[in-house]
């Protein structure tokens, strides 16, 4: 599971780094479009349209990313009072709703790319397939991350025991390393 989690984590990298790309890009095309419209009296057609895209394409892997992080939205105020094998099922219920998610959204998106398949955008001429293949990816990515989400959950428990693991894990690890400093 270890190996599946570098790959997922991996393919995350490359998403964030090209959701990097896409702000820039996004950044550039709306300064052109500023510029022209304002001091050379000329929008150019394509700037609205890939500024659109860049948008799209950074929120759905700023989603992907959020899930990976466990950045989402949680209410827990009646959940953290329970018992710790409750909000552990509760938690792995809400990763398979998450699951779900990007299940429904690959599916969803993929019936799209296949139906508009032929389409371009009107403004660059760029096919519609292109901008349908990344929500498609994302929903894929979400799906893996929130699987790997719940095997932890089911092998270490809950989150909050997870970040506790964490904790213990590094403060050895830098009790080591001082004892390993004074002994030199």
């Amino acid at each position: 599971m270890n190996i599946y989690k570098k790959i997922v984590n991996g393919i995350c990298h490359v998403f964030e780094f090209f959701a990097v790309l896409c702000l820039a890009a996004m950044v550039v095309v709306v300064v052109i479009q500023v510029t022209g419209r304002y001091v050379f009296s000329i929008t150019p057609r394509w700037s609205e349209e890939i500024a659109r895209q860049c948008v799209i394409i950074f929120t759905f892997i700023g989603m992907a990313i959020g899930v990976r992080d466990k950045l989402h939205i949680g209410l827990t105020i009646l959940v953290d009072s329970l018992h710790n094998k409750i909000q552990l099922t509760i938690e792995i219920l809400g990763k398979l709703l998450v699951m779900t998610l990007g299940v429904m959204i690959s599916i969803n998106m993929s019936l799209l790319f296949n139906m508009l398949r032929y389409n371009r955008l009107p403004g660059t001429g760029i096919p519609i397939v292109y901008i349908y293949a990344f929500p498609t990816a994302i929903g894929i990515l979400i799906t893996l991350i929130a699987l790997y989400q719940i095997y932890d959950n089911i092998r270490y428990g809950t989150d909050e025991d997870q970040k506790k693991l964490l904790e213990d894990a590094s403060h050895t690890q830098s009790q080591d390393i001082l004892t390993e400093d004074a002994k030199k």
